[in-house]
């Protein structure tokens, strides 16, 4: 085996050694959520690192080469908004779930609705989504060691599984929030370190001033005309819907310490998602220069192509460790949520059956990962993140409207994925992005239950939550939205300023603008 092969699997190792402590957990809240600790650095992190997976790397990279830097703003301003979720979605959560003792997004729903088949349903639809997502993870870990070590290629995913499953079974939240912090040093160090080497190879060669004159790269609507700004904001629909319904993010908001734990998070992630998501861009965006011709899938492996290209046998699958870091934190991640949900809303079996369902779930996602899809982005545009969306107007109704009744809200789950089912294959097209029709239809089910309810004149156990966004700051978010949906600038030849296209310039000041307005509110909010 290659030195290289040895640091790819001295990582994977770091991982668990670092993830063990001597205490296991004693109780299920302590196994599932850490006994609601997180805070600091710490939620930030493991917030940050169970959401940039190997979509993160191989999908946005590969994306980037096709479309060039137009899905800059989709990823980064598009990332950057979603965060407002935690105050939208997680600062009702985490109070509730103190006080109410959830420990599954399952446990929200019943509770909310006091229906458990809903919250079971509910649970049911998010395994759904997370199984294939999950397969993702390991199947990409999986070529990415093989290709490092030399060992097949099921093999080597199953060890990178298994290794993963070992730290989660035996120490839950805790183990994982600890192995975030440390995979979201690597992605960001080695993700920015692999883009300067990139860079740095391109100019020796002149690829570089290829890449700044490469015109089609720096179209708003995307090189390959597949990003006008109704996809754009299709796109800024779908992140802030699907992202925090991933069963690993509502697993961290009923995990943080406080309020202004999750306030400071949401301020940073801005800032992360532009750094994050512009290196990884830029490797996409120079590879249409440095290695022309990929198509397809072969896209999306753009980023190890490049790391192998400029950085050679030793330092090529170094580089590739970032990934490698993406992955196994949204892997660990991803884990634990379905297992706890497996275990908690399917089966019934709290504390007792999670680290079980953590193994089974395991070896599931390793069978799965042995046929991987054609393409990351296509594959999670048609399948998880659509279903993950439309669990989100209900999650909002239990919040904020629980009064539109069980029937409204399990007629509104079901058909919210009967709709993602039927895109998929492709049976509908709505005449608008997906997200934002699929919402429309599930809250109309909604509100007409919510009718219904009140001619009735029924009550609900539960009452609403205040909405904890004020209307002055909706004007705020809504105007940092529409000015993100730049449609001015779309139709028009590009001004290339320092060698990146203007409009890329203000999406990124405008990215840094929100994570200050971002700041700004959690401090009032504070206050």
């Amino acid at each position: 085996m290659s030195l290289s092969g040895f640091v790819v699997l001295a990582f994977v190792a770091s991982g668990t050694l670092f993830a063990l402590s001597k205490r296991k957990p004693a109780s299920a809240s302590s196994y599932m959520l850490a006994d609601r600790s997180l805070s600091g650095v710490t939620l930030f992190a493991t917030l940050a690192a169970s959401n940039l997976s190997a979509f993160t790397v191989f999908g946005v990279s590969g994306a980037a080469y096709r479309s060039g830097w137009a899905f800059v703003p989709v990823m980064a301003f598009g990332t950057g908004f979603m965060a407002l979720s935690f105050v939208v979605f997680g600062l009702p959560m985490r109070r509730l779930s103190k006080e109410r003792g959830w420990l599954t997004p399952g446990d929200c729903i019943r509770d909310r609705f006091q229906s458990p088949a809903l919250g079971r349903v509910f649970s049911a639809l998010s395994l759904l989504y997370t199984v294939p997502y999950l397969a993702i993870q390991a199947g990409s870990g999986g070529a990415l060691m093989a290709e490092a070590t030399g060992l097949p290629r099921a093999a080597a995913s199953g060890i990178l599984v298994a290794v993963v499953a070992f730290y989660v079974f035996r120490g839950g939240m805790k183990a994982v929030a600890r192995t975030d912090v440390l995979q979201l040093a690597v992605l960001v160090s080695l993700g920015l370190a692999a883009a300067a080497m990139v860079a740095g190879a391109a100019s020796g060669s002149g690829s570089l001033a290829a890449v700044a004159s490469d015109s089609s790269a720096a179209l708003r609507d995307g090189a390959d005309a597949s990003l006008p700004w109704t996809a754009l904001l299709g796109y800024y629909a779908l992140w802030a819907l699907a992202d925090p319904m991933f069963p690993q993010f509502m697993q961290r908001f009923f995990a943080a310490r406080s309020d202004k734990a999750l306030l400071s998070s949401m301020a940073l992630y801005p800032l992360m998602a532009a750094v994050v998501f512009f290196a990884m861009a830029a490797i996409g965006v120079m590879g249409r220069s440095i290695t022309p011709g990929l198509e397809g899938s072969a896209t999306d492996g753009v980023f190890t192509v490049l790391a192998h290209a400029v950085a050679g046998p030793l330092w090529g699958p170094v580089f590739s460790v970032a990934a490698l870091a993406a992955l196994m934190s949204t892997m660990d991640s991803q884990l634990l949520s379905a297992g706890s949900m497996l275990s908690g809303d399917v089966i019934g079996s709290r504390r007792a059956g999670a680290p079980a369902a953590v193994a089974a779930l395991a070896v599931l996602a390793w069978l799965v990962s042995l046929k991987p899809p054609e393409s990351i982005l296509a594959f999670l545009n048609k399948a998880a993140f659509p279903g993950y969306a439309s669990l989100a107007p209900v999650a909002l109704a239990a919040l904020y409207a629980p009064a539109v009744g069980t029937a409204a809200a399990m007629s509104a789950l079901v058909g919210g994925a009967a709709l993602v089912g039927l895109e998929a294959l492709g049976v509908l097209v709505p005449p608008m992005p997906a997200a934002v029709f699929n919402a429309l239809v599930q809250v109309a089910i909604l509100g007409a239950g919510w009718l219904t309810e009140r001619a009735r004149k029924s009550t609900h156990a539960r009452l609403p939550e205040p909405f904890p966004v004020s209307a002055g700051w909706l004007v705020v978010f809504g105007t940092m939205v529409i000015l993100a949906t730049d449609v001015w600038n779309f139709g028009r030849a590009p001004r290339v300023v320092a060698g990146l296209p203007s409009w890329l310039w203000y999406h990124l000041g405008l990215t840094l603008a929100l994570g200050a307005m971002f700041a700004v509110f959690a401090r009032k909010r504070r206050s």
